[in-house]
């Protein structure tokens, strides 16, 4: 594994470049700093594809990625077998100008990251930064019309700037080109607001840093000043890089489009859609068809191996599908002629020991899975003569109907498809809750307390006396209707959208009414006829 800083990045950049444009397919992980922003936005069985983007959009949108893991598996021609070489990248919103990003952290999810070793400093101050392309054209402009402090959002020392100011004019009063000032430069003013702010305000002068500490000031002509600004774009650039930051590693990704492999994705690529690409847009259907755009050969090896629960229930292969345990079980099975998957010459980390929730370890375990997921597949139906070793084309082709599926947790569809329509709901349909008296309102938490004990169960209040219920599976719908058939305070029966929705009841007695007076208006049209 390669640990990824800010201080580090343009250094390694050319190396990560190199491994996404030579592998076969690259997995990744990230980690972030909340899930859900708002009681509103919670996961509930009422959800299908729309409502949860609708949802998450939200979350995403106060939420920022910490730490981004990818894993490059590269196929070794001939040789049935893979090298992976694993970046875990720190990623820190930097500010800059008007660029200055606000965001929430959730108590527990800082929790979840302390418990695993996360590393608070590296993120702070060692953080790469990124950019999506609304950011990046606002810094652009700012850098070219020299404004980056000039903007009312940019928080600097305006009182300093202008004792500054005060001591240039002064000396300029007498100085003569090439004269040179060096002053103390104020702790509370970042260098690029200074030196911007300042030669703005005296176009005679040119200045530079010349230590930590001191800041140098130089009265020059037209022509050398004409020179040094055109030294000054190529810093602009080296300045627009460093902000881009892992934006630039994004854009690699869709260049060479590559396979992408994310464990229970969903919100991953949403949060990597609104930090590096746009800001997520409001429809659900633009979502899916700009992400399949940019990735179009997207898999979730959480989605894949629920779709094989069933198929090797007797295994207990896939009995459970969170990610340590999926790759824990493959590492205790063989299957002929798996694959072999080496770690770089730089991977010793994850050779010795385990880095759960790592986004490196967890990207590089997410490729694991999927690479011996789509090996299963692949040899399932051979027999032991037919058995040889498969090159990635061959798996790929075997998994492609796996392709654009995201698995959705605690949802009424198993999952959504970025390359389609998705898939119709599986589950139960919901479940009408009545109080048997006017008298006597649902209170939520009771009915909370009394349907958990069936299962997984969620609860919709439609008003004081209705609820709705969504579940699981059937069995939880079986077992709710025959306990609670004689419930002294409540009924529960099966919901009808037809005989219970208010709104189709209104359309409903609204086209009745409607109908009713069009026939009574024929009527009457055509016994006036007669009697005329």
């Amino acid at each position: 594994m390669v640990e990824v800083l800010k201080s580090s990045f343009e250094d390694l950049f050319p190396i990560i470049e190199t491994c996404i444009r030579e592998s076969s397919f690259v997995a990744f992980d990230t980690e972030f700093t909340g899930l859900t922003a708002d009681s509103s936005n919670t996961e509930t069985l009422f959800d299908d594809g729309p409502a949860r983007y609708a949802k998450k959009r939200r979350d995403v949108q106060q939420f920022i990625m910490v730490q981004i893991g990818l894993s490059a598996f590269i196929e070794i021609p001939h040789e049935n077998r893979y090298r992976v070489h694993t970046f875990n990248f720190y990623v820190y919103p930097g500010s800059f100008g008007s660029v200055n990003v606000k965001f929430l952290c959730q108590a527990s999810a800082l929790e979840f990251l302390c418990r695993h070793n996360f590393d608070f400093n590296k993120f702070i101050y060692d953080g790469i930064s990124y950019l999506n392309e609304e950011q990046e054209k606002v810094l652009c402009n700012e850098i070219e019309e020299l404004s980056v402090a000039t903007d009312a959002e940019c928080d600097y020392d305006e009182i300093t700037v202008q004792e500054i100011s005060s001591k240039i004019s002064e000396w300029l009063a007498t100085a003569k080109n090439e004269d040179k000032l060096v002053l103390e430069k104020p702790p509370s003013v970042s260098d690029y607001v200074l030196h911007s702010q300042l030669r703005q305000r005296f176009p005679a002068i040119w200045t530079i840093s010349v230590d930590r500490l001191h800041v140098q000031c130089a009265k020059i002509t037209e022509e050398k000043k004409s020179i040094i600004l055109k030294e000054h774009e190529m810093e602009n650039e080296r300045v627009l890089n460093s902000m881009l930051g892992f934006t630039r590693v994004f854009r690699l990704l869709v260049k060479h489009r590559k396979p992408i492999v994310g464990h229970n994705c969903f919100m991953d690529l949403m949060l990597m859609y609104d930090k590096f690409y746009r800001p997520l847009p409001v429809k659900y259907s633009q979502f899916k068809e700009d992400i399949s755009r940019l990735f179009p050969f997207v898999f979730d090896t959480k989605s894949m191996s629920a779709s094989m629960r069933k198929s090797y229930k007797e295994t207990g292969l896939f009995e459970n599908t969170t990610l340590s345990r999926l790759y824990a079980a493959f590492q205790r099975r063989f299957d002929l002629y798996q694959p072999a998957i080496i770690h770089g010459q730089e991977g010793s980390k994850y050779r010795e020991a385990e880095a759960l929730h790592e986004a490196g370890y967890d990207a590089f375990m997410t490729g694991s899975v999927f690479l011996r997921i789509a090996h299963l597949k692949a040899v399932v139906h051979l027999s032991f003569a037919e058995a040889q070793p498969l090159p990635f084309s061959h798996l790929f082709s075997i998994i492609s109907p796996d392709m654009g599926r995201l698995n959705l947790i605690r949802a009424s569809v198993n999952d959504i498809n970025l390359l389609g329509s998705d898939s119709k709901s599986l589950r139960p349909e919901w479940l009408l809750v009545r109080s048997r008296k006017r008298s006597q309102p649902l209170k939520p938490m009771q009915l909370a307390g009394l349907f958990s004990a069936f299962g997984s169960v969620d609860i919709r209040p439609r008003s004081r006396q209705e609820a709705l219920l969504a579940v699981g599976n059937w069995g939880c719908v079986r077992d709710i209707l025959s306990s609670l058939s004689k419930h002294p305070h409540i009924t529960v029966r099966k919901y009808n959208m037809w005989k219970h929705s208010p709104v189709v009841r209104s359309l409903l007695w609204t086209s009745a009414c409607v109908s009713g007076g069009l026939c009574v208006w024929i009527v009457w049209s055509a016994s006036s006829r007669k009697s005329s």
